[in-house]
């Protein structure tokens, strides 16, 4: 019962259960483990913190005091006159023989010259303590140093505690945590140690007290989360958790993805649509969705089928159709042709006989470029435009009569196609150049030039007709129908027509760019 209910959950619900069930124990271990970790380390750690400091504190207090009192018995010593220089030395480096290494001093009067000084010394004058203080300690930035100054006997006595002493001094218990302890007073502050990086995240604990009276203070911050062992299980945990995820989420999703998908995909890729629908594998996988997508697949199948075999049929017809249109025109072309052939021969006069051959011979063009059109429709290429303009030149001679018979036509043609919007126009101009050639000066003859552009889908076509240019021609009566004819035929191309003093016209044309020979 509960085994088919679960068969119809949806495959994604299916994971979010078995990943939920079988990571809940796993992640409770890891927030267990992760609170106690945090709790126990920061108390610890903080409460550490605070006996380093508290440590630090004191032994820094007890060395100024030691120095504090050691000046104002060697003052005592020195009594109510000057000593010696040589003998004032020999006291002070006794004095600091006695106390920290690298402790210096110096004895001033009561206005604040210096008397002598141990080596080092870094102040040539001081100023006497506040009244009411005693050993006066101030942190000297520019020397790096802790001055301790104290009025005794009608003397100044001051020493110089560098940092590095200082630092030896107040030093923490050794800790492999990140530690930063400081000296202040007021807006001077002066390092006395740094251990490890402090970084932006870490959670850090800082615990100041008093020196000296509470003449300064000292600071001490250090990380309150170090890595224990119980941290390295809360990293580890993760990747734990992270592994199991993986190796059952593969395990369902193999069993209950994978392995049906990758035989409906066999399926799909040995599939043939001579074998008729896609018949799906069976699935063993409780997955309803891929059992869905492979009925899915299968009814694809079958419509494209179905539309496959209706297109074809519609092309069918539609060819079918198409040839019967092209034959129609083209007998009806042949009929037209044949009519204007037998009343040109019942024709009398020379005049009349020149129309019917001027009328056949635009019948004719138009008939070449159907018939070319048509052989080259069902491989998309468009019109040959040698073989049209070679069979145009032939239909040409053979209809022209008297001395146009003997007009001599060059063609020069590169290989190119083009559209049957653009052969029309192009037969035709051929046939009106020509005509008029015939007309004027047919023993100058025609030249019919296609030519290259500097651009792959255009071609220049070039009619050179010498007699076109001679006084016959300019006032020939079909001179002005002539200009017309071509103009408009020019437009039909959108195209400007060139015309040279030679008797040339010229005009650019589109063409098949992708042309095969």
């Amino acid at each position: 019962m509960i085994g088919n209910r679960f068969a119809r959950l949806s495959t994604g619900f299916k994971m979010l259960l078995i990943l939920s069930m079988a990571l809940l124990p796993l992640g409770l271990i890891a927030l267990l483990a992760s609170l106690e970790s945090a709790n126990s380390n920061r108390f610890a750690r903080e409460a550490a913190i605070r006996v380093m400091a508290a440590d630090s504190t004191r032994r820094l207090d007890s060395a100024t005091a030691a120095i504090a009192r050691d000046m104002s018995a060697m003052a005592v010593q020195i009594g109510d006159a000057a000593p010696p220089p040589a003998a004032c030395r020999r006291s002070l480096d006794t004095l600091a023989a006695s106390q920290p290494a690298g402790v210096r001093f110096g004895l001033f009067d009561l206005a604040g010259r210096r008397i002598c000084a141990t080596t080092g010394f870094a102040s040539a004058s001081i100023t006497p303590p506040a009244p009411g203080i005693g050993a006066e300690a101030l942190l000297a930035q520019g020397i790096n140093a802790m001055r301790i100054t104290i009025a005794q006997n009608h003397w100044l006595m001051a020493a110089e505690v560098p940092r590095e002493t200082l630092a030896r001094i107040a030093a923490p218990a050794a800790s492999a945590n990140a530690i930063t302890l400081l000296l202040w007073q007021g807006d001077a502050s002066l390092n006395l140690a740094s251990q490890g990086n402090l970084g932006a995240l870490d959670q850090t604990l800082k615990v100041a007290s008093p020196v000296a009276g509470g003449q300064l203070a000292l600071e001490l911050r250090a990380n309150v989360a170090p890595m224990r062992a119980i941290e390295l299980l809360m990293v580890l945990l993760p990747v734990l958790m992270w592994i199991a995820a993986g190796l059952i989420g593969w395990l369902v999703m193999d069993r209950l993805v994978l392995r049906p998908l990758a035989r409906l995909q066999q399926a799909v890729s040995n599939y043939s649509s001579a074998e008729g629908p896609l018949r799906a594998p069976a699935m063993t996988t409780p997955s309803q969705e891929i059992r869905s997508l492979a009925q899915a697949f299968s009814d694809a199948t079958a419509r494209q089928l179905q539309h496959e075999a209706d297109l074809a049929e519609g092309l069918a017809r539609q060819t079918r159709l198409t040839r019967e249109v092209h034959h129609r025109v083209k007998n009806n072309l042949q009929v037209v042709s044949s009519l204007i052939n037998l009343h040109a021969r019942g024709a009398r006069g020379e005049e009349a006989s020149d129309a019917y051959a001027s009328i056949q011979r635009r019948v004719d063009a138009l008939a070449v470029v159907h018939r070319h059109h048509y052989a080259e429709l069902e491989e998309n290429r468009g019109v040959d435009l040698r073989a049209l303009v070679g069979e145009l030149a032939s239909n040409l001679r053979g209809t022209a009569t008297g001395e146009a018979a003997a007009m001599p036509v060059r063609l020069e043609i590169m290989p190119a196609a083009a559209s049957q919007d653009v052969a029309v126009p192009v037969s035709f101009l051929i046939t009106e150049v020509a005509e008029m050639a015939m007309s004027c000066d047919p023993a100058g003859g025609l030249v019919i030039r296609l030519g290259p552009t500097d651009r792959p889908d255009r071609a220049l076509v070039e009619l050179i007709a010498p007699g076109l240019a001679n006084e016959k021609c300019r006032k020939h009566p079909a001179i002005s129908r002539f200009e017309r004819v071509t103009e408009g035929l020019a437009r039909q191309l959108r195209a400007p027509l060139r015309r040279g003093t030679d008797g040339r016209l010229a005009i650019e044309i589109p063409i098949v760019a992708d042309r095969r020979d």
